[in-house]
């Protein structure tokens, strides 16, 4: 990832946190205000409480006075008493709630001296009524003194009462403004965040198939430069080279090996060798190739092939991508050895080792014709006789030379090695020693005829292919180490991408459930003052807080099916579909569908996974089905290999092609994993032609929310546990009649 992205990415998923922890912090700063509006609200409630409990109980107070003045019982003056208590302990009351309003304060400062007043009056026509008489009091009772400080008591009361009321509606008033105010707030900064998530969640998937891509392509142009390092090596080299694949076709061909096949090496490039070359069937050559592919070890032969009139010495190397062959061109060699073979006369030997430099010797190896050894090696006569030919051999070589003459003649066969001489110009070249006993009817030794042959090319070719192979091997062994490493460095980053895309959605759930909570508690401790507008604003809060979180929860769910799947074990298919089954108990009886199968194969596999794919398209079968139309989906499983058994039809030998919508199902030649074509089919509502690609992608959606619920993300996930199987998933549908889902498995799938 480069750095404006991983910048872009970082400060993305800060503002989307910041912005979700401001709505919180914004709905708790709001919630305690709208708190604190209620304790105000209920302490305005319990002003005008204490007012009409001061006012009933003065009117009670007066009762009970006139009733104890009408019966004369004292029980009524007992209740007068207690009344007048209670007066007293309200208007303390009064004062105290009222602390902080000086209006209220003043007011209870006049009523307090006019209710000690008015109590003096009640208890003095208490006192005259039992000091006198009735009579006595009835006159006191309604003079003016009494009724104007009764009115002018009740005149505070209301006014009281009329403050308390106007604060009352302010309040609330204050109350609903701060109400509305958060619902903007939390809406705004809600839909925000959502908008942030699903943009970098957008540039973290682009980043990682950008990561992928550059992968696959700087191992593809290493592969290439390797490649092409290789041809330029094969095609300096004196001997015949040939590649060939695992189906037995060329995917290389120098042009010294073209010019042997008398044939354009490109022509040969892809051509299966035993159709192009069908006469070296059944010839040592083909066994020994197919020898080599099944030992894994190289072989050499050498062999006459009448096609080219040629003897060829192979050189069979068995590797991973099919066989490395280099052909030798010996036909001189093998025919000056078939010559010395049938030859019975030392002089028709000598004639077919004229090539090359001809020694004889005794049968003790002492020299005796060895005139173009002389001329080899530029020793005289004097310096050949006794031994001395071993002179001219490299110091290195004489102790082997020696050991193999002295096993040669106590078995008395033919002396073979390769080893280095000195020549004329006094310079070491390699040469190819073969010597043959001539025995008598004895089967004593007569003597000793040999030859040199000069290899010196080929040796030096062939350390020169050594060298250049060591060297080709460890730069390619530098190299793949670099790209293992540059391979884990990405694996690592995706690895924490995905990690911080887990980490940051769960941590985003935080904010979201306090969103949730508040805005629930604000539903229902305010129910009852809350308009219809603002209940409808507070439910779709509550709608979209809990709409984000099943997108994060689904989210997690789909990067944790590359990251958090289990090792793949031996699974029977019934079961797992029995358990997505369970999993849709309440959905199947709500929709009363009809689901069949047929018999399912036991697959090696991520059980939770494969309930979870079950589930998914099953439960889209179910969600999406026709109205009126009594739902039926089945389910059913078939062997990759009968698929196209059964759409051949009889034809012409042909691809497995399953649908013209999708690619055919791949089948390796040499692969021991059958795999299984499984269909979820349903009679539902259908899909256009046009979508059935798109519905994979994570978040498309046919459909709105209001038709059928749903965050758009079931059949990305459905695709990616395909794909973690080694599978493919694809869509057969009729719009109106149903749709099918195709998905592969393999038998013995291997993460």
């Amino acid at each position: 990832m480069n750095k404006l992205s991983q910048k872009i990415v970082v400060y993305g998923f800060t503002l989307a946190l910041c912005l979700l922890s401001g709505v919180g912090i914004a709905s708790f700063i709001s919630f305690s205000r709208l708190k604190a509006e209620k304790q105000w609200l209920i302490h305005t409630h319990q002003v005008i409480e204490a007012l009409e409990n001061a006012r009933l109980s003065l009117t009670n107070a007066k009762s009970a006075r006139s009733s104890y003045i009408l019966t004369k019982k004292a029980v009524y003056k007992e209740v007068y008493q207690q009344e007048r208590q209670k007066v007293n302990q309200q208007i303390k009351t009064i004062r105290n709630l009222t602390i902080d309003n000086l209006y209220q304060q003043k007011q209870i400062d006049k009523l307090e001296p006019l209710m000690a007043q008015k109590f003096n009056l009640l208890q003095e026509s208490i006192q005259i009524f039992e000091q006198q008489s009735l009579d006595k009091v009835t006159p006191f009772v309604s003079n003016d003194e009494v009724i104007a400080v009764g009115e002018q008591v009740y005149g505070i009361f209301q006014a009281m009462e009329i403050e308390e009321v106007n604060l009352l509606r302010q309040r609330t008033l204050i109350t609903d403004t701060s109400f509305r105010n958060m619902i903007v707030l939390v809406g705004l900064g809600y839909g925000l965040s959502l908008l942030l998530i699903v943009v970098v969640y957008w540039l973290l998937q682009k980043q990682i198939r950008i990561n992928k891509a550059l992968a696959e392509e700087a191992i593809r142009m290493e592969q290439q430069a390797t490649q092409a390092q290789l041809t330029n090596i094969l095609e300096t080299v004196t001997d015949a080279f040939v590649a060939l694949d695992n189906n037995w076709c060329y995917t290389y061909v120098n042009q010294r090996a073209g010019q042997l096949f008398n044939r354009r090496s490109e022509d040969l490039i892809g051509k299966n060798i035993w159709e192009e070359f069908s006469e070296i069937r059944g010839k040592k050559f083909y066994d020994a190739c197919y020898k080599a592919v099944a030992e894994k070890q190289p072989i050499e032969i050498e062999e006459y092939y009448p096609l080219w009139d040629r003897w060829l010495e192979n050189h069979i190397y068995p590797s991973k991508e099919g066989l490395s062959i280099f052909f030798q061109d010996i036909t001189r060699r093998k025919l000056a050895e078939i010559a010395l073979e049938k030859s019975e006369t030392r002089y028709r030997s000598l004639v077919i080792a004229t090539s090359q430099a001809v020694w004889i010797a005794d049968a003790n190896g002492l020299p005796k014709e060895f005139s173009l050894w002389s001329a080899l090696t530029g020793q005289t006569q004097a310096e050949v006789e006794g031994g001395g030919w071993l002179n001219a051999i490299h110091p290195d070589d004489r102790e082997l030379s020696q050991l193999l003459w002295n096993h040669a003649s106590a078995s008395k066969s033919p002396y073979k090695l390769e080893h280095r001489v000195r020549v004329a110009d006094g310079s070491y070249r390699f040469f190819s020693v073969y010597a043959v006993p001539i025995l008598d009817s004895q089967n004593e030794i007569l003597e000793w005829i040999g030859t040199h042959t000069d290899i010196t090319e080929r040796k030096l070719a062939e350390e020169a292919l050594h060298q250049t192979k060591a060297e080709l091997e460890i730069k390619i062994q530098e190299r793949t180490a670099e790209l293992q490493k540059i391979n884990e460095e990405l694996k690592r980053s995706n690895q924490e991408l995905e990690q911080f895309a887990y980490v940051a959605s769960h941590d985003l759930q935080e904010p979201l459930r306090a969103v949730t909570g508040y805005s629930q508690l604000l539903m229902e401790e305010y129910r009852e003052v809350l308009d219809e507008s603002a209940k409808e604003y507070i439910d779709y809060i509550i709608d979209g807080a809990k709409r984000m979180q099943q997108l994060i929860q689904d989210l997690l769910a789909y990067s944790r099916v590359g990251t958090r799947g289990r090792e793949f074990t031996l699974i029977d298919c019934h079961t797992v579909l029995n358990e997505a089954l369970s999993n849709l108990s309440v959905a199947i009886a709500q929709s009363q569908v009809i689901i069949t199968h047929d018999s399912l194969p036991t697959l090696l596999a991520d059980k939770t996974q494969l309930v979870q794919l079950f589930q998914n398209l099953i439960g889209n079968a179910i969600k999406f089905h026709r109205k009126n139309v009594p739902p039926r989906i089945h389910v059913s499983a078939v062997r990759a290999e009968e698929v196209g058994e059964r759409g051949s039809g009889g034809a012409e030998e042909q691809s497995c092609e399953i649908s013209p919508l999708h690619p055919c199902i791949p089948a390796p030649l040499h692969s021991s994993h059958p795999v299984w074509l499984f269909s979820v089919q349903d009679n539902g509502i259908g899909i256009k032609t046009q979508y059935l690609e798109r519905i994979f992608e994570v978040f498309r959606r046919l459909h709105t929310r209001r038709e059928f619920p749903g965050t758009g993300i079931g059949l990305a996930i459905c695709k990616k546990i395909v794909e973690r199987h080694h599978g493919h998933i694809w869509a057969e549908s009729q719009l109106g009649i149903g749709t099918t889902f195709y998905f592969t498995l393999q038998e013995n799938s291997v993460t």
